[in-house]
């Protein structure tokens, strides 16, 4: 008798549930035209890990729980044992991965939740906190680069491509990497990853080469405050205090810039040639950033941003 009594049970449920899900809901489409993509930053890391240690660590990991939406491997991995060179999507693109952690770009935080990380199997590391090597010699010292693999940032460039097109409110001013928006904790990825050569290709941002060799001779006749120069760094996306020092947190997000857009010196210090390359992309990406500095030379301040 109970059990007649809950099959009855069950079956009055099931008839309730399914009147209450296949009614229609009194819904009226009104579109809107105030919205945008959830999707509007394309972050680039490395892995400082082999392609199974790196596998591992993004899809199985209870003690570190990263992630990020793609795998690029490494073909020379001893690790990775496919015939050819395949992207591993890890997390759909519609939901969030954590692979920016505590992160600022242009005055938006908490980047997991607007951005794709892309992560490139690549052995690059540091021995110590990088907070602690934020002075040239320590950091040359204590940070090893090793350079991509040629087919790697093929298959990288192919797959932006791809994601653009998706996602298309990704600016070119926001296809960064992980130390331009974390630059006291991350390096990746790196002075030795070809920002200029994705450039190329129509991803990211650069700045105008011609541009800043005729601001250089000018820079160097018209000095820029300590102050202005940090104010600049800071409009442009770089989490920074504007202090007037070139002090510890000054230098990491220098350092991160001209990891970026100054690999072959990246000392961590304010000079004038990290100067007319800052100058340049603020005129391309963010020319409103020159008329809110106050104290920066009329000649550049009017300039128009270059197409």
């Amino acid at each position: 008798m109970k059990s007649q009594t809950m099959r009855c049970f069950a079956i009055v449920c099931s008839v309730v549930l399914c009147t209450t899900a296949c009614q229609q809901l009194p819904i009226v489409k009104a579109p809107s035209q105030n919205f945008n993509e959830r999707v509007n930053h394309l972050v680039i890391h490395f892995t400082s890990e082999n392609f199974q240690e790196s596998l591992n660590i993004l899809t199985q990991s209870e003690t570190r729980p990263v992630s990020a939406h793609y795998l690029l491997p490494d073909p020379m991995d001893a690790t990775y044992d496919l015939s050819e060179l395949k992207i591993f999507a890890l997390v759909p693109p519609q939901f969030r991965a954590w692979h920016a952690g505590n992160s600022y770009w242009a005055g938006k935080t908490g980047l997991n939740d607007q951005s794709i990380g892309i992560e490139i199997v690549n052995e690059s590391r540091c021995l110590d906190d990088i907070a602690t090597l934020a002075n040239q010699p320590a950091f040359k010292d204590r940070c090893r680069f090793e350079a991509f693999a040629p087919e790697q940032i093929a298959l990288l460039i192919a797959l932006i491509k791809e994601i653009l097109k998706d996602f298309p409110d990704i600016s070119p001013h926001a296809i960064i990497g992980h130390a331009d928006i974390a630059p006291s904790r991350k390096i990746d990825p790196g002075p030795l990853f070809p920002w200029r050569q994705l450039y190329g290709e129509g991803i990211g941002a650069w700045f105008d080469e011609n541009r800043v060799q005729t601001l250089i001779p000018w820079l160097e006749t018209h000095p820029i405050p300590l102050e202005t120069q940090q104010r600049l760094l800071n409009h442009y996306g770089y989490d920074l205090d504007v202090t007037g020092t070139e002090d510890t947190q000054s230098q990491l997000a220098v350092r991160a810039f001209q990891m970026h857009f100054r690999p072959n010196n990246y000392s961590g210090f304010f000079d004038t040639e990290t100067l007319a390359r800052l100058i340049s992309l603020i005129e391309r990406y963010r020319p409103e950033g020159l008329t809110l500095i106050s104290d920066l030379p009329e000649a550049i301040a009017l300039h128009r941003a270059l197409p």
